[in-house]
């Protein structure tokens, strides 16, 4: 078969905490890519003359495997001013995979994309912000909560200790996560219920998004809680099971379609929710530039809804990126979907 004429890029970041594949992955959608496509390269970009070279290479489109670069490493992760590469690429004319830089600022400002959930009327935990240097503010929720970092992926900051069931333990946790992490603190009403993770893909050919369930099986811990901590993620213990209940399957999509929409986000994605006590559907966080790995939830969603292939997600999220234009997808079942919303609290 004659390959297309096209130059794909797929980049990453040799530091862990600022990319979303590693390695093997990069590798893996290099493998793919090839069979289809006239040039493909593979990049890792930490710094903005590498950007720069990028650049000037004219890609038809670039795989994005990492968000920002740091513009002065020297001074660290959470001071060094960042630059959005998906910024820096519209700037430029070239094309990309997955959702625009808004959307991405809004997915990694786990707060700040909650309350526009919130606000647009779907359903979300209530919550309060613990910022860095300021003292926890008066609040409204009843225990236990839930507290990790606002701008972290991967579940990093999120252990055992998150679930806390009292004044002390909210105060030793808050100051865990500024110390430990450098980040704000996000508090929220704990959510007891099962966990979801929904894949979000644009079908060829149309503006219509499939919704894509799956649910996360994680272990209980000591205190017989269930969440995707840190630990449970990198000793890979949660089980992945498909969704059979017809009625919770169409709730489920349906928010995470509405929330897709909301945060302004295109193409492809995973929203996480997660049942409250009486067993309503809340959303948790957006996952906008989720990893491409054979075994990431992306991939599991995918497979588990509609059998597609390994080599088929990768040539659909690139097909997505070429033919598409910049103006995000937002869905109209954001504005039609009657659940409630959670409230802010301060």
């Amino acid at each position: 078969m004659k390959k297309i004429n096209k130059y794909i890029e797929v980049i990453r970041s040799s530091d862990p905490r600022l990319s979303a594949m590693n390695e093997g992955t990069q590798q893996a959608i290099l493998a793919v890519l090839n069979k289809r496509y006239a040039k493909v390269g593979i990049s890792i970009i930490d710094t903005m003359d590498e950007l720069v070279a990028l650049t000037a290479k004219s890609p038809d489109l670039v795989v994005l495997g990492t968000r920002f670069i740091l513009l002065d490493a020297a001074k660290g992760y959470e001071r060094s001013p960042k630059l959005w590469i998906s910024g820096h690429f519209i700037e430029h004319g070239i094309a990309f995979t997955g959702s625009a830089t808004g959307a991405l600022m809004l997915e990694f400002n786990k707060h700040e994309a909650k309350q526009k959930v919130i606000d647009s009327g779907l359903r979300s935990s209530a919550y309060f912000m613990a910022k860095i240097g300021r003292p926890i503010p008066r609040h409204e929720l009843t225990f236990p909560l839930f507290v990790k970092p606002t701008d972290l992926a991967g579940s990093e900051g999120v252990d055992e200790k998150s679930v806390v069931y009292s004044q002390i333990e909210l105060e030793a946790r808050v100051a865990a996560v500024h110390n430990i992490y450098g980040s704000d603190a996000l508090v929220e009403q704990y959510l007891p219920g099962r966990e979801f993770s929904v894949a979000v893909f644009k079908q060829h050919g149309s503006v219509a998004m499939r919704a894509m369930p799956i649910e996360i099986l994680a272990p209980a811990d000591a205190k017989g809680n269930r969440f995707l901590s840190e630990a449970v993620k990198h000793a890979d213990s949660e089980k992945v099971i498909s969704l059979t209940d017809i009625a919770l399957r169409d709730t489920i999509g349906a928010l995470a379609l509405g929330v897709f929409g909301v945060i302004g986000a295109r193409d492809y994605g995973r929203i996480d929710i997660r049942l409250d006590a009486s067993g309503q559907p809340n959303f948790i966080e957006a996952n906008l530039m989720p990893g491409l790995s054979d075994h990431g939830y992306l991939y599991r969603c995918l497979r588990l809804n509609s059998g597609m292939t390994y080599d088929d997600m990768i040539m659909s999220i690139v097909e997505l990126g070429l033919r598409r234009n910049e103006k995000p997808l937002l869905s109209p079942v954001a504005t039609t979907i009657p659940l409630l919303a959670g409230t802010r609290t301060w």
